[in-house]
């Protein structure tokens, strides 16, 4: 094999690599990674490396070149084998290690929950608790809800995603991503304000974006950025709530 058919097939090895961690980082990306990535992006990078590799390291206009074995031992296949070894086995163990919620210490959580009960229980007016659902019971993806909170009560769940968020924001001072954070205040209000009494999921909406300007504001943010967060939860309201037409505001809610 010449040294340019050898190149080649290095090349086309180091790309076949290359396709395969970007699959393995894609599944174990966060979600807000994942969701504006292409997935179709993924499959016509195998599909046109897979038909790469069919049309073999040679010109078909040009001569077959004659068969040459390969060398019994190389080091460069030992090395490149190695690496992709050790860059998969370095993603599997990022995604083995706690993540999220997850990752927080229970001393920090336990903050955290007392900060959100105290957002809570000012709009319910009343002493209220907020809990992070870790083990899913009340609230998640089987129960397809973000939050729950007994009209009227004292107790809230949410899920740990929107606690992680709302943890970065209130303790870390970070905002992981705009869209993101000003979800997880309008869950908070939401749920507060079924704490206070309000059973309408339309005006509980309407009524914690309005309410989450002055949670966003006590939470880190300025009032310009809460405001702006809640106008975008106002503004998406009528394609966030989908077919369940019970959660849409009604057409006079504003958010000053």
């Amino acid at each position: 094999m010449t040294s340019d058919l050898r190149r080649r097939a290095r090349l086309f090895r180091i790309a076949r690599i290359a396709v395969l961690v970007i699959v393995i980082a894609f599944f174990l990306a966060p979600y807000g990674v994942r969701s504006w990535f292409p997935v179709w992006l993924l499959f016509l990078l195998q599909r046109d490396l897979s038909e790469l590799g069919t049309w073999g390291y040679w010109d078909p206009s040009e001569p077959t070149p004659p068969v040459v074995a390969e060398p019994a031992f190389r080091w460069i296949h030992v090395i490149e084998a190695v690496a992709a070894v050790a860059i998969v086995g370095t993603l599997l163990y990022a995604a083995s290690r706690p993540s999220g919620w997850n990752a927080v210490s229970s001393k920090r959580q336990a903050q955290t929950e007392a900060i959100l009960s105290r957002e809570a229980s000012a709009i319910a007016r009343h002493p209220a608790t907020v809990t992070c659902d870790k083990k899913g019971v009340y609230v998640g993806f089987v129960q397809d809800a973000d939050g729950l909170a007994e009209v009227g009560g004292d107790q809230a769940f949410l899920t740990p995603e929107i606690c992680d968020t709302l943890y970065q924001l209130a303790v870390k001072h970070r905002v992981q991503s705009f869209s993101r954070t000003g979800r997880a205040i309008a869950v908070l209000a939401h749920e507060s304000w079924h704490l206070r009494g309000e059973r309408n999921e339309g005006l509980a909406n309407c009524y914690g974006f309005q309410s989450g300007v002055g949670i966003g504001v006590n939470l880190g943010l300025s009032k310009s950025r809460a405001r702006a967060m809640m106008r975008e939860q106002l503004a998406t309201n009528a394609s966030d709530s989908g077919t369940n037409v019970q959660y849409r505001v009604p057409s006079d809610c504003r958010v000053r």
